[in-house]
């Protein structure tokens, strides 16, 4: 099984147990608030037996909105929240960009996609670890640029947490993405050794002089 299948087949166990959680919470409303299955359902137009299946974990139609009707009439709110599991699925593009760049460098360097972070409850990881340098170098890839100074924030402290050497940013050469980057002063201070520079030195298995933007 693939790691996207292991992940998809997670989140549908993940997403059964909220069903059977969501509808414990129903019962117990519902008989806190003495009402039967066949008034509650009438309350939000649907049977008695539906909101039995709800209530089993059982009613595969449910969904966000006919839960949070079914909790209010009871008396009850639902809330959600989503918490950081591992590095998202990367699409068919990232994968391209992170697989150019690694054609370009020396076959010296070893590439580990994926790093964790080390001790990190988040569970962040860095795209790209380049090591077999004298140092360990970071690589965030980018597809699409949407917010630069998220994306400058989140690299930098990706840098700190895992007292890497250097980052460089990757990113495929879109014409927005370029007018984005050619804007964004305070990123290229933080990172101001240009594709041209990087590149070269990688290409001849060498350390960055600092870090710097790929535009590829």
């Amino acid at each position: 099984m693939s790691v996207r299948e292991r992940r998809v087949a997670a989140g549908s166990r993940r997403g059964a147990d909220l069903g059977r959680m969501i509808g414990r919470e129903i019962r117990n409303g519902r008989r806190m608030a003495g009402v039967s299955q066949d008034q509650l359902g009438a309350a939000v137009g649907v049977s008695g037996s539906e909101v039995g299946r709800v209530e089993n974990g059982s009613a595969p139609w449910l969904t966000v909105i006919h839960a949070s009707e079914l909790l209010s009439a009871v008396g009850l709110d639902l809330w959600a929240k989503t918490y950081p599991t591992g590095p998202p699925l990367r699409d068919a593009a990232h994968l391209r960009l992170l697989a150019d760049f690694e054609a370009r460098l020396h076959p010296s360097i070893k590439c580990q996609r994926e790093w964790p972070i080390p001790n990190d409850r988040d569970r962040r990881a860095i795209d790209l670890l380049l090591t077999k340098l004298p140092m360990r170098i970071g690589v965030e890839a980018e597809t699409v640029i949407n917010d630069l100074q998220a994306l400058q924030r989140d690299i930098n402290l990706k840098q700190r947490d895992t007292e890497v050497d250097g980052m460089i940013l990757l990113v495929r050469g879109s014409r927005r993405n370029r007018e984005l980057l050619r804007a964004a002063d305070a990123l290229r201070r933080d990172f101001p050794i240009p594709t041209r520079g990087l590149l070269a030195s990688l290409a001849h298995g060498h350390v960055p002089s600092g870090n710097g933007i790929v535009i590829m």
